[in-house]
């Protein structure tokens, strides 16, 4: 530095490097073309968009449409939907849900406090989960099933149950087992929580990583989606989130929503974000939305 620089002059300088450091914690992100969504059409909006809707819509269709299963050029049509709850043999997340709710009966007889908030206050957990996401006014913020059996287990009981742990898996799949079969009503009015949806939606179309990948490059019309993609063929990404937490027969677990995030963001070579990241919490909102009018489908594998 030369001794006789204005002090101004320093100053300035300073302020531009300022500048430039935090231009330069801005990544540059390019965006995949977004796809039209209505998102008060909810699952309906799938019509016009992959238009694989009416082969998995409802239990007829998908026994009509049974001989697809196992052929790799439509199989990927049913949505594996034909995975979802006793269409299968029993498999590790049926056993998930009764160790749900054992965990849920000792915790409850520590403290009856834990169960009362768990059903926001009501008698038991039926129906509840085809509300969320939901904006808490309490809190001040979105609140996931998960999310809601880690604040729970916290303030009732000290005890540390966090998001995408194996006894949150199990929690949340017993919570949510209790709406199977119960259609996913997001809250659209809800000002907070379409603020979030947008969000998410952003988040959806964002390419990241060293592949520079989007969640849309492989789930909306033109991209991958119907196309195999090493070992996988994308579908459509309305009514994907009725059946998670999911047992994932590759990683021989259970696996929530976010969890499956962080799995698709490594396979992007991207950062993984922990489960509860608000912009998970995000990208949540965004995919239940699109679920809206599809029943909660738990205990399901993929």
């Amino acid at each position: 530095m030369r001794p006789n620089m204005p002090v101004l002059a320093l100053a300035a300088l300073l302020s531009l490097g300022a500048l430039g450091s935090a231009a330069a914690a801005e990544p540059y992100r390019e965006h995949y073309p977004q796809a039209r969504i209505d998102p008060a059409r909810g699952v309906d909006g799938d019509i016009g968009f992959s238009d694989t809707l009416p082969f998995w819509r409802t239990e007829a269709e998908l026994e009509r449409n049974a001989k697809w299963v196992g052929d790799p050029h439509e199989q990927w049509k049913l949505n594996w939907k034909f995975m979802d709850l006793d269409r299968v043999e029993l498999h590790p997340g049926h056993l998930a849900v009764d160790e749900g709710e054992a965990m849920a009966a000792r915790l409850g007889q520590r403290s009856p406090a834990f169960l009362l908030c768990l059903a926001d206050g009501g008698k038991d957990l039926k129906g509840r989960a085809a509300a969320y996401p939901k904006y808490d006014a309490m809190l001040g913020r979105i609140v996931t099933v998960e999310s809601h059996i880690e604040h729970c287990a916290k303030t009732v009981l000290n005890e540390e149950i966090r998001q995408g742990s194996p006894a949150n898996n199990k929690l949340a799949v017993y919570f949510k087992s209790q709406s199977a079969g119960t259609p996913i009503k997001v809250d659209l009015g809800d000002g907070k929580l379409m603020e979030s949806y947008r969000r998410g939606e952003k988040l959806f179309y964002a390419k990241t990583g060293q592949l520079n990948f989007a969640c849309a490059t492989c789930h909306v019309p033109g991209s991958i989606m119907g196309h195999k993609l090493r070992g996988e063929t994308p579908t459509t990404p309305f009514a994907d989130a009725a059946h998670y937490p999911t047992y994932r027969t590759p990683v021989g677990a259970l696996e929530s929503l976010q969890e499956r995030f962080a799995r698709c963001h490594s396979q992007m070579r991207t950062l993984q974000l922990k489960p509860g990241d608000p912009a998970y919490v995000d990208l949540e909102v965004f995919m239940t939305v699109l679920s809206n009018g599809y029943p909660v489908s738990v205990p399901s594998a993929r």
